[in-house]
């Protein structure tokens, strides 16, 4: 059913959508954590000031953190998993209907239809319905007994079949399953796992990466069952018995079943919108469904001919349809980014880029820790894979994303130590005491960002918003990330950074000939050409038109780095001002040439010579240290920058007294 449609709704040009009028309704299925997000975006762009939305949940809680879900097992409370208080919609006039179905929506009359008998007019509509428990062709699966693990209401009923129980079983060995496992085992059960595939996550690791698992998961007291082809689920007297494939039995006092999930397009399906054949609704690249009133996000959204089953994908999906309802020009949605940072059963486990694509493949291990790298035919890293800590993760990632090509070094580098960027000195921000500083332009501390991730949720922007950290060059962003346990979804602006160091090394030489090479000659003959050169130091006219083009330059080279330093000023990105001001500080020593010739002078001029010079000097290298801290995320670039820019500061007060007295003692005396 998806096939016509969505081959007519890739590659989209950048567009802009009318905002619709004051006052419009604005119906949102499904408040999960995507369909969260999307309100949060919405009252971030202050869109319900527009906009009378009402969010319609099938459960009977507000959104919670589902990926936290197996912690209920310890603190039996849903609001350490509540991501928005009821109170917040209230404030901020949304209306909120938990415990409520979408039935059917009526595309003509643009209506939805509930369970409870109610009708919501729509003037757009957004799906975000998330997905739902994939149940495999168990025979037994609907026996007393058996659970489900999707929502807080299957952990209550396998939290209350757990008292007196003494064993369970998780069909299901994948993300989901192995999270299952978890919960379980935190009840005092003792748990097994059974898998379909030959190795455990087949959907994220290779099968060397899965067997190692599957070693570490076996050493914390489960027991696993890989190639289990056929599993029959029966009742006994006492217990549940499993058949597996070759006369192989278990007993278990209760079996849950996690072994993925299907989108939930039911509702859209029926409405008559194109679904792919496994489900999902089918979206176009600004995630616009066929019909023009309804879009869908997160799970349930069928984006580039696949769901996205992560946080991060329908996360970015919010945004971008929010700022799309607020009539931003958007490009269209890139491929997502399927980088996933877990910790499971006390492992971690990172996956970065695409590790499983096909591809030349360099594996580390030593101890606990096992990494590979997939490169591709040109020497691009195509993704990565880790079990166990791994400082560069967030710089693998940003390389994968952009496909860098790795040098023999650094695969000699990888293949006898771990590291892909030794030189870089890969950082672990949990390891840092708390009074170091993780951002320097805002100067937030460890401390204070750990102080602020419990009333956040761990959630990067929100404490970004908080603390100021990252929000100024994003260069911190992450680290940030690391700290808050996410994996990094904006890399640094490597184009910027490049434009940074080609400017900064240019004004780095033209200082260095300033300093090091002779001042321009004066003519010695009134017919030589030099003649017309050097009239631009005896005209005074001339000279006063080159000396304050020159104190023009250098007031707008100084309003732009007000951009970090003013908290209410967020205009742009912070790394496209600080190549401006580079480029200002580069075009001021052009001028500088022109105004003096770089004549040093005597007395009062050669100090305002000096001090103009060194400060150029400073900046360059400035720039220069920051562009490589932007680009690498070297640890030696981060720590020297605060140095430099410092300095680069202090020697700037001299300046505004020394050219004060300068333009005085020109028209003085």
């Amino acid at each position: 059913m998806a096939g016509t449609f969505h081959s007519l709704i890739r590659s989209r040009r950048p567009s802009r959508r009318k905002p619709a009028p004051d006052g419009s309704a604005l119906v949102v299925v499904g408040n999960g954590m995507i369909g969260a997000r999307f309100l949060e975006e919405l009252v971030k762009l202050k869109l319900h000031q527009n906009y009378q939305i009402t969010v319609v949940g099938a459960e009977p809680y507000p959104a919670y953190n589902r990926v936290k879900l197996s912690s209920y097992v310890s603190h039996r409370s849903t609001r350490n998993l509540e991501l928005l208080p009821r109170r917040w919609y209230e404030e901020n006039g949304i209306t909120l209907l938990t415990g409520t179905k979408a039935e059917s929506i009526n595309r003509v009359e643009k209506a939805v239809h509930l369970s409870n008998g109610g009708v919501l007019s729509y003037h757009h509509l957004v799906l975000a319905t998330g997905s739902r428990p994939f149940v495999p062709p168990v025979p037994g699966a609907d026996l007393e007994g058996v659970f489900l693990y999707r929502t807080i209401a299957d952990l209550e009923a396998i939290i209350s079949s757990a008292e007196g129980a003494r064993t369970a079983t998780v069909i299901g060995g994948g993300l989901l399953g192995i999270e299952a496992a978890q919960a379980l085992q935190s009840l005092q059960l003792q748990t097994s796992i059974i898998e379909r595939a030959d190795f455990l996550m087949p959907q994220q690791l290779t099968r060397e990466a899965g067997d190692r698992l599957r070693a570490e998961v076996e050493a914390q007291g489960l027991m696993v069952y890989p190639g289990i082809q056929k599993t029959v689920i029966t009742s006994g007297e006492a217990s549940l018995s499993l058949s597996l494939d070759e006369g192989r039995t278990l007993s278990a006092d209760l079996v849950v079943i996690s072994a993925g999930i299907s989108p939930e397009s039911t509702v859209a399906e029926e409405a008559g919108l194109s679904v792919g054949v496994r489900g999902g609704v089918v979206v176009d690249d600004h995630l616009e469904t066929e019909d023009p009133s309804i879009f869908a996000i997160g799970e349930c959204a069928l984006l580039h001919g696949r769901t996205y089953g992560l946080a991060a994908p329908g996360y970015q999906m919010a945004s971008h349809l929010a700022r799309r309802l607020a009539g931003q020009k958007l490009r269209p949605l890139p491929e997502m980014d399927l980088s996933t940072r877990l910790k499971m059963l006390g492992v971690e486990v990172v996956t970065l880029g695409l590790p499983l694509e096909e591809g030349r493949r360099l594996e580390y291990h030593a101890g606990q820790h096992y990494r590979t790298l997939n490169i591709g035919p040109k020497g691009q890293l195509l993704g990565a894979l880790a079990l166990g800590p791994w400082s560069e993760s967030s710089r693998v990632q940003e390389a994968c994303q952009n496909r860098e090509k790795i040098s023999e070094r650094q695969e000699r580098d990888f293949l006898s130590g771990g590291p892909l960027y030794p030189g870089a000195a890969a950082q672990d921000p949990s390891t840092w005491p708390e009074q170091r500083i993780i951002c320097n332009c805002t100067s937030a501390r460890k401390g204070q960002i750990l102080a602020c991730m419990e009333a956040c949720g761990h959630n990067p922007d929100l404490v970004a918003a908080r603390t100021g950290a990252s929000t100024v060059c994003g260069s911190c962003r992450p680290l940030l990330e690391s700290l808050c346990g996410t994996t990094p979804t904006a890399p640094p602006r490597r184009r910027a950074a490049t434009a940074l160091q080609v400017v900064s090394i240019l004004a780095l030489c033209l200082t260095g000939y300033a300093i090091a090479a002779p001042p321009a000659p004066m003519a010695d003959s009134v017919e030589s050409f030099w003649y017309r050169v050097d009239q631009l130091w005896r005209d005074n006219l001339i000279k006063q038109i080159t000396g304050y083009s020159l104190t023009a330059i250098f007031v707008i080279g100084l309003l732009i780095s007000l951009r970090k330093r003013l908290p209410w000023f967020r205009w742009g990105h912070f790394a496209r001002w600080r190549f401006f001001h580079s480029a200002f500080g580069l075009t001021s020593l052009a001028a500088l040439w022109a105004h003096t010739g770089f004549h040093f002078g005597s007395n009062l001029n050669w100090w305002l010579m000096f001090v103009f010079v060194l400060l150029n000097l400073l900046g360059a290298v400035a720039g220069i240290v920051t562009a490589i801290e932007a680009r690498t995320l070297s640890a030696s670039a981060r720590r020297l920058r605060p140095i430099l820019t410092w300095a680069h500061l202090l020697l700037f007060w001299p300046l505004p007294v020394l050219l004060t007295f300068h333009i005085l003692s020109v028209y003085l005396y």
